[in-house]
């Protein structure tokens, strides 16, 4: 087992598809990996390092920035069939064949895309706050409730305020765990 945490562990690079993805890897080496797809606006840093290092006491974690997103080269795909084919090259040019993969919000549609797309490279799929991969709120603003338009178009202060709005209710005991999250 790995003696790095979520905090310590070195950002790698792998290149596939033309693209330089960044990613980091630690944990438990036995079974097969858990692959994480990360959530709207979100990057390598922003998992909660606890939830990380819970699971990677157990087994292999790895999360990664896909195409065009932070430390990572090409250009975000405005599709998630496109996002997909990217985290699929991610992981293949990892040398994976088979994996678990866990994805939050706009990740685990992508994440159900690439089961969709392979489902040989899929043992387990783990969808976290997500909605179905068909889901055409990115088509127009169709489905964009006012309340929602208000939410994404505010100003926050620090910009990592918008988490607290949108992953974590009102109430006093979710803002509290939101900004012991923040914090992390």
């Amino acid at each position: 087992m790995s003696t790095y945490t979520a905090v310590t562990v070195p950002t790698q690079f792998v290149e596939a598809n033309c693209i330089r993805f960044a990613y980091r890897r630690w944990g438990k080496r036995s079974g097969l990996p858990l692959v994480f797809n990360q959530h709207f606006t979100g990057n390598l840093d922003n998992w909660d390092p606890a939830v990380l290092d819970g699971l990677a006491k157990e087994r292999e974690v790895i999360i990664f920035n896909n195409a065009g997103v932070a430390s990572s080269t090409g250009e975000v795909p405005t599709t998630f069939p496109g996002m997909a084919k990217n985290a699929e090259a991610f992981i293949g040019g990892l040398g994976l064949t088979k994996v678990d993969l866990l994805g939050f919000s706009i990740g685990g549609m992508v994440a159900q895309q690439i089961t969709f797309d392979r489902p040989d490279l899929i043992r387990k799929l783990i969808l976290v706050g997500t909605a179905p991969r068909n889901h055409d709120a990115g088509n127009g603003q169709g489905h964009i409730t006012p309340e929602t338009a208000a939410i994404f178009g505010a100003t926050y202060n620090p910009p990592e305020n918008l988490w607290l709005k949108v992953f974590f209710t009102d109430t006093e005991k979710s803002q509290t765990a939101g900004r012991a999250f923040l914090k992390r």
